[in-house]
């Protein structure tokens, strides 16, 4: 899957509203802060999440949707050619290989598949926040 993207500039300068002229820094700390913040509680939730579907007794469902994020993320390393895409080169087939053990070793496997995943989700969303 090819897309097509147009490059878009970057200011790496924090933009500060012309209301907050008086804290600057109070304000930009404040951002990244609560954009910290987000991040983490996303990240719990994604966690917590995976706990609780480990507990339901649905290993073939859970299983193919590991899988199925385990293709995807390889998919998005097939498309990507920024140096992350080995990092989700390795992420895609560690959880193939997690699917494969909660399928047939134990439904517990998805908790490691939801950290692997609240990492991403986690680093995404405070990239996007910043």
């Amino acid at each position: 899957m090819k897309t097509y993207t147009a490059p878009l500039p970057h200011s790496r300068q924090i933009q500060i509203p012309s209301g907050e002229k008086f804290f600057p820094a109070m304000a930009a700390s404040i951002r990244v802060t609560l954009a910290l913040l987000a991040a983490i509680a996303t990240a719990a939730a994604v966690v917590m999440l995976s706990v609780w579907a480990a507990g339901l007794e649905m290993n073939g469902i859970l299983g193919a949707s590991s899988w199925g994020l385990g293709l995807v993320f390889l998919g998005l390393a097939v498309d990507n050619r920024e140096p992350r895409a080995l990092l989700q080169l390795v992420t895609g087939l560690a959880l193939l290989v997690l699917a494969w053990l909660q399928a047939y070793v134990s439904p517990e496997y998805i908790i490691a598949s939801g950290s692997l995943l609240a990492v991403w989700v986690a680093a995404s969303l405070f990239k996007q926040l910043r």
